[in-house]
């Protein structure tokens, strides 16, 4: 009975409208992106966000079109932190090392690399770089473009992983060293991230109040220039004549259009037609949809992340330990996983870290999973934790989630389950880029606080490593503006824990700090893990090369300068 009341919910919360479009080249959106839930994105224009996307032409040889489920924040590297914007960014600036099909760190606006010692780091820059201006790249271009990322006024997305640098320094004519201030084993992967991309210096100086906008744009050495972001609609770029990395291989692709297009059915049938030839967000739900469909197929890569309920632990009534616990244990995640979450990703209910992260001492994390606490569904365990809570009668709340078909399901999920143990939850939909600011701080007020109860965030390690979870999500340093820590959890223990992991080069002993943190966290719950996700993107079949190898790191090395199409 439990499970076909779910299963009445979802036929009822998964209904959509078809919109119009759906022969012809253009399509209509009903959730067009918020300007204003960004300042990074509003600043220096006067786009109003249209619901109606710009008309496409599909089919061309020297053309990609990409079907995104958001707008992006900006596109200044220095807030591109998320799956949206990522990809956008990546195509236009570039970053000083990279990752290869295998996620091996491979040298790229740098020419070399060493780690002299585990605390000092010397980059060897190459000198034959320039802008797609054609002004030449600068050793005051890359010193500017690194200490920018560590500038706290800035409040970059990327902030957090600076936290150990001492110092940056220019010591040759194209070398500078970076001093950690201890050993830090996440490091050596920060520059084949938005972290280390390159920006002309006296074009974002020129930009102040501008830079990243759809007014203001950008400047980067990369194989594709900024043409123009519609704002909520449309970002187009086109090739760029003053590439300096010709001797790689001209791209085929010359012009890419970036549609934004939230709505889960109207991206599909983008897809299925043959609209656009890449959805990088294929709903779950509508997996049938792609099988119907002639010449277009369906692209899993297993991620090194996670989808989570983030409740605001510096806010009641989220501060109360047992609250969380009680919410935790109210959750049927076995009915998540075989009614909503399907292919999407792999059950859990507890553990923070995907399996695609146990890079080291596999054994030893794998029987950790397997032992660790499990939040398995038990409605009087429930009642008794809320019992134990200051909160014994319920309370009422809200769950902040975005657009896509999949999240909103799990919020009603996660509504109709708290009312069983008294709990009113009122869901609050809000657009991606929106759901993405939030995430990392934005609206926090003059005490710290931010303004949600319950949040439904993913996350994806930006590194080969389990600590590319721990440390953002969980470290209290990361609470704050620009902070990736959005449950704004905080334990003493914890972070020392995750700052010795860090500091170490054992990795024996660093497999055993993460595990004792990782007791702390499952007991205390900041977050409810309800999945490891998949990437699951439909792919247009005269998209021949450039995509079938990605990997978990997809949103860093997203180039579409590797794609071919017939």
């Amino acid at each position: 009975m439990k499970k076909r009341m779910l299963s009445i919910l979802l036929a009822a919360g998964l209904v959509s409208s078809m919109l119009a479009g759906c022969g012809g080249s253009t399509f209509d959106s009903d959730a067009a992106a918020s300007t204003d839930s960004t300042d990074a994105a509003a600043e220096g224009t006067d786009a109003e966000a249209s619901t109606e996307a710009p008309a496409v032409e599909a089919g061309d040889s020297d053309t990609l079109n990409v079907g995104l489920y958001s707008d992006i924040i900006s596109l200044d590297s220095a807030f591109a932190y998320d799956f949206t914007t990522n990809p956008v960014v990546s195509q236009i600036t570039e970053s000083l090392l990279y990752y290869d099909e295998n996620d091996e760190l491979q040298p790229y606006l740098c020419e070399s690399w060493e780690e002299v010692d585990p605390t000092t780091y010397v980059y060897n820059v190459r000198d034959d770089v320039t802008f797609s201006d054609g002004t030449p790249m600068t050793m005051d271009d890359v010193m500017f473009s690194v200490q920018r990322y560590q500038d706290p006024d800035l409040a970059s997305y990327l902030l957090w992983m600076y936290d150990s640098v001492e110092s940056v320094e220019q010591t040759g004519d194209w070398q500078f060293t970076v001093k950690l201030t201890q050993p830090d084993a996440l490091w050596k992967h920060t520059f084949a991230t938005t972290a280390g991309m390159v920006h002309s210096k006296t074009y974002a100086e020129a930009h102040p109040d501008d830079y990243g906008t759809a007014a203001g744009g950008v400047l980067g050495t990369g194989p594709y220039v900024y043409e123009k972001w519609d704002v909520g609609n449309q970002i187009t770029m086109s090739y760029n004549e003053n590439w300096w990395n010709k001797d790689a291989g001209e791209p085929q692709i010359k012009n890419i259009n970036f549609l934004i297009i939230p709505e889960d059915t109207t991206r599909v049938m983008a897809s299925t037609s043959g609209q656009i030839d890449i959805n990088l967000s294929q709903p779950v739900d509508m997996l049938s949809d792609l099988e119907k469909a002639e010449g277009v197929d369906l692209l899993t890569i297993p991620s090194m992340g996670l989808e989570f309920l983030s409740f605001n632990c510096a806010k009641a009534p989220f501060d109360d330990v047992n609250v969380r616990k009680a919410i935790a244990y109210a959750l049927d995640n076995d009915s998540m996983a075989e009614n909503v979450i399907k292919e999407f990703g792999t059950n859990t209910n507890a553990m923070p870290v995907p399996e695609s992260l146990f890079l080291f001492e596999e054994d030893t994390w794998m029987e950790y999973e397997k032992t660790c606490e499990n939040y398995a569904y038990d409605i009087d365990k429930a009642k008794e934790c809320l019992a134990a809570s200051e909160y014994p009668d319920g309370f009422t709340c809200t769950i902040t989630v975005d657009q896509k078909s999949i999240t909103n399901s799990i919020a009603l999920i996660v509504q109709q389950q708290l009312a069983q143990i008294g709990i009113e939850a009122t869901i609050e939909k809000v657009s991606n880029d929106e759901v993405v600011s939030l995430q990392f701080g934005s609206g926090i007020d003059e005490n710290g606080v931010r303004p949600y109860d319950i949040g439904i965030f993913e996350w994806s390690s930006d590194f080969p490593d389990p600590s590319g979870v721990l440390t953002p999500l969980y470290m209290s340093t990361n609470a704050g503006d620009g902070g990736s820590n959005s449950c704004a959890y905080s334990n003493e223990e914890v972070d020392k824990l995750l700052a010795d992991q860090a500091a170490s080069t054992d990795n024996v002993e660093r497999t055993d700090l993460m595990l004792q943190a990782l007791d702390i966290i499952n007991d205390e719950v900041p977050n409810y893990i309800w999945t490891h996700q998949n990437w699951m993107f439909g792919v247009n079949d005269r998209v021949t090369g450039g995509i079938s190898q990605l990997t978990g790191s997809w949103f860093w090395n997203f180039y579409v300068k590797n794609i071919t199409v017939e």
